[in-house]
C-alpha cells in the first residue's frame, strides 16, 4: 500500500506588533548657509535600511531623513533650505517569531517639527509609529489517496488553498529629465522639489509585473532675476515599465505595494550650456506575494476490509485569500489661514500623508477611520516672506466591503493618496481635494486534521468470528454512509446495492440491510 502526498506552500500569519519610537537632535546650519531667521515648512521621511528577525524579537534600523525651508533676513535671496537625517535602531518583542520568518514594516509618521535653538542651530522632533506584519512559507506534506490496496477503502474532502508561489522584494527605476517652462528662467538653485507617483497601475502578467503611472513633479528654484528670484514649476512624467517575475501567471492573485525610497532632483544643463533641464531619478520598492488559488482533494478517512488501518491525523492551518477589494473615498475641505499668516497671492503645491488610526472588523467588512495631514505652499503677500506654509488636517472614515468577514480573519490594509489638487477660493482660504484609495487582502484561518502516516495494526480475530454476516440497521441522526460502511466492515457500494440506494444521503430512522465483510 503506498500513501500518495502532495506538498501544499502556504503564507501562515504569525502575528502583529506596535510601536513607538521618539527621535529627536539638534543640527547645526551648514556654513554655506545663511543665518535661519523662520522656519516655512519642513517635511520627512522614513527609510528602513535594516529588519533582523531574531527568536521572539525584531530589530529596525532606519532613518528619518528632513529637509527644512526657510527665511534668512541676512541674504538678498531670502529662500534656502538646509536637510539632514537621524539613525535610529529599536528592538520589538515578538513573541512568536522566529529567524528566517518574514517581517513587514510599515510606518506612520506621527508628528514632525523643527524649532529654532538660534540662528545658527536647529532642533529636529519626531514621533514615528511602527507596525510590524509577520509571517512564513510553510510547507505542509498531506495525503492524497492510498494505493495498492484491493480492499482499501478511502475517503477525501475538499480543501480550498491559497498558495504562495512568489514572495519577494524587487525595485523599478523612473528616470527623465523634463525641461524648465518657456516663460521661467534658468535655474541658480532648486531650493524644494517633490516626486508623488500617482494613477499606479500594476498587474500581473506571464513571468512579469506590469506598471503604469504618472510621476507629479514640483520644483521650487532660485533664478538668475534680480527682481524676481524666486521661481517655482509643477509638471507631470508619464512612466510605464515591466519588472520580472517568473513564475508568475496573469490569473494568480498578486499582493503588490509600492512606495518611493529614493528621489534624487538635479539640475543639468542643455545643449546651448544654460540650465534649463532638471533630470529625476525615482526609485519604487516593490514588496510582492503572488499567490494561486487551488482545491485539493485531501485524504480525510481510511480503512480496509481484510485488515486494520489506522489513519495518523496532525492539525495543519492554511491562511487562504477570502477577498481582495478597495475602497475609493473622495474628500475635500477648506482651509483657511491662521490670523498672523500673510495672505495668498499663489498657491505652488500641494502635498498630504495618510495616518490610519483605527480598523474595526465589523459585519460588512472592514471600518477605517484616520485623517489625512496636508501641507500648502503658497506664494505668500509679504516681501519679507514671499513663501509660506498652511497646514491642515482632514478626517475620514471608510468602510472597505469584505462580505464573510469575521474576527479570526486578518488582513493588510495599503492607503494611497491620489489626485491631490488645490483651489483658491480667496486670499485666506484654500480648498483641497483628493483621492484617497483603501486597498484591502483578507485571509481566512482554515484549520484542518491531515493525514500523514497510515498504520496497520493486527485485528481482533476473536471479535471478526462473533461478528454476525448480516444485520438490520435502523438509522440515527447525524449517520453517514462512510461511518456506517467503515463500522460494519463493509463498502459503501455494497449498502447502497442491497437496499436499491440511489443517493448517499441517509434519514433518520430509515430501516437498511447491511452485508458484512467476514
Amino acid at each position: 500500500m503506498e500513501i500518495l502526498k502532495k506538498r501544499i506552500r502556504t503564507n501562515q500569519f504569525k502575528g502583529r506588533a506596535f510601536t513607538q519610537v521618539t527621535l529627536d537632535d539638534d543640527f547645526n546650519v551648514p556654513d554655506v548657509r545663511p543665518d535661519i531667521d523662520k522656519i516655512i515648512e519642513e517635511n520627512g521621511d522614513i527609510k528602513i535600511t535594516e529588519v533582523r528577525v531574531m527568536e521572539g524579537k525584531v530589530s529596525i534600523c532606519g532613518k528619518l531623513e528632513f529637509a527644512v525651508l526657510y527665511i534668512s533676513g541676512y541674504d538678498s535671496r531670502p529662500i534656502h533650505h538646509m536637510d539632514g537625517c537621524i539613525d535610529f535602531e529599536e528592538v520589538v518583542n515578538m513573541d512568536n517569531v522566529a529567524e528566517g520568518d518574514d517581517v513587514k514594516v510599515s510606518w506612520d509618521m506621527e508628528d514632525l517639527r523643527t524649532s529654532l535653538i538660534n540662528s545658527r542651530k536647529l532642533s529636529v522632533r519626531s514621533i514615528i509609529a511602527l507596525t510590524l506584519n509577520a509571517s512564513c512559507i510553510v510547507e505542509i506534506e498531506a495525503a492524497l489517496n492510498v494505493e495498492g490496496g484491493k480492499d482499501v477503502c478511502s475517503r477525501t474532502r475538499r480543501v480550498d488553498t491559497s498558495q504562495i508561489h512568489i514572495q519577494k522584494k524587487d525595485t523599478f527605476r523612473i528616470k527623465d529629465e523634463i525641461t524648465v517652462p518657456a516663460n521661467k528662467p534658468n535655474i541658480m538653485e532648486i531650493l524644494w522639489n517633490d516626486a508623488a507617483v500617482d494613477n499606479l497601475d500594476i498587474r500581473l502578467m506571464d513571468d512579469k509585473i506590469s506598471l503604469r503611472g504618472e510621476l507629479g513633479i514640483f520644483v521650487m528654484y532660485s533664478s538668475e532675476e534680480e527682481k524676481n528670484p524666486l521661481q517655482f514649476f509643477n509638471t507631470t512624467s508619464p512612466f510605464s515599465g515591466n519588472l520580472e517575475c517568473h513564475g508568475a501567471k496573469e490569473e494568480m492573485i498578486g499582493h503588490i505595494t509600492a512606495r518611493i525610497i529614493h528621489t534624487e532632483i538635479e539640475v543639468r544643463r542643455d545643449s546651448d550650456m544654460e540650465a534649463r533641464n532638471v533630470g529625476i531619478e525615482v526609485v519604487l520598492e516593490l514588496e510582492m506575494a503572488v499567490y494561486e488559488d487551488e482545491t485539493t482533494e485531501l485524504l480525510s478517512d481510511v480503512y480496509a476490509l481484510d485488515k486494520k488501518l489506522v489513519p495518523v491525523y496532525r492539525p495543519a492551518v492554511f491562511d487562504n485569500i477570502l477577498m481582495k477589494n478597495q475602497s475609493d473615498m473622495r474628500l475635500h475641505q477648506r482651509i483657511k489661514i491662521k490670523n498672523d499668516q500673510a495672505k495668498i497671492l499663489q498657491i505652488c503645491q500641494a502635498g498630504g500623508h495618510v495616518k490610519v488610526d483605527r480598523t474595526q472588523i465589523n459585519e460588512s467588512g472592514i471600518l477605517v477611520e484616520g485623517v489625512v495631514y496636508v501641507q500648502i505652499l503658497y506664494v505668500a503677500a509679504d516681501d519679507r516672506m514671499p513663501v509660506n506654509a498652511l497646514k491642515g488636517m482632514v478626517p475620514f472614515s471608510c468602510q472597505i466591503e469584505i462580505p464573510e468577514m469575521d474576527n479570526t480573519c486578518t488582513y493588510e490594509i495599503s492607503p494611497v493618496l491620489e489626485q491631490v489638487s488645490s483651489n483658491m477660493l480667496d486670499s485666506e482660504e484654500i480648498e483641497i481635494k483628493m483621492m484617497l484609495v483603501l486597498s484591502a487582502i483578507v485571509f481566512k484561518r482554515m484549520k484542518v486534521d491531515i493525514i500523514e502516516d497510515i498504520k496497520e495494526e493486527a485485528c481482533d480475530q476473536h471479535q471478526a468470528e462473533n461478528i454476525p454476516g448480516i444485520i438490520g440497521y435502523i438509522v440515527r441522526p447525524g449517520d453517514e454512509l462512510w461511518t456506517l460502511a467503515k463500522k460494519f466492515n463493509t463498502t459503501m457500494e455494497d449498502i447502497m446495492s442491497t437496499n436499491n440506494l440511489e443517493q448517499e444521503q441517509l434519514s433518520p430512522k430509515q430501516k437498511l440491510v447491511i452485508t458484512i465483510h467476514g
